[in-house]
């Protein structure tokens, strides 16, 4: 996403453009704020974007710049647990990991994303999730794998 950004806008990480990027595994977190990737996990990426935001490091692996790794921050987050966000995104992708929950967490886990979106923002879930409980009133979908916050009409007053 962070490369995707920077190809668009260049500029992006002199902005307050910022990617959270969490995991539950602090291994996880530690992979990303490396920033090293086998060269073979980066096949396909077309090779003038490779060359642009990562430096090979000649043992077969490449490392992310640091303007694209400016813009990424890699943070500890258990779902289930206490959530330290308290602003609004823009995006937020939670994708093939509350598949895992049953369902009553599920439900919990869509309710407390929803107050953290924009309202012209976008929720992306896996092929195999659905927004379920009390979320539903809160989320629409708007694709098969993509909610937004419903809108609503301001009404008579």
């Amino acid at each position: 996403m962070a490369m995707t950004i920077l190809s668009l806008m260049p500029e992006a990480h002199r902005h307050d453009i910022r990617i959270l990027a969490t995991d539950v595994d602090p291994n996880m977190i530690a992979f990303g704020q490396a920033g090293i990737y086998q060269s073979a996990a980066l096949e396909s990426i077309p090779g003038a974007l490779r060359s642009r935001w990562f430096t090979n490091l000649g043992s077969g692996d490449m490392q992310a710049g640091d303007e694209l790794q400016s813009l990424v921050s890699f943070r500890k987050l258990n779902l289930i647990g206490n959530w330290p966000m308290s602003g609004r995104f823009h995006a937020i992708f939670c994708r093939n990991v509350v598949i895992y929950f049953n369902q009553e967490t599920q439900s919990r886990i869509w309710e407390r994303i929803a107050p953290l979106l924009d309202p012209n923002a976008a929720l992306y879930i896996g092929h195999s999730e659905r927004v379920s409980g009390p979320a539903e009133r809160l989320l629409k979908s708007d694709g098969i794998t993509t909610y937004r916050l419903v809108t609503r009409s301001a009404g008579p007053s």
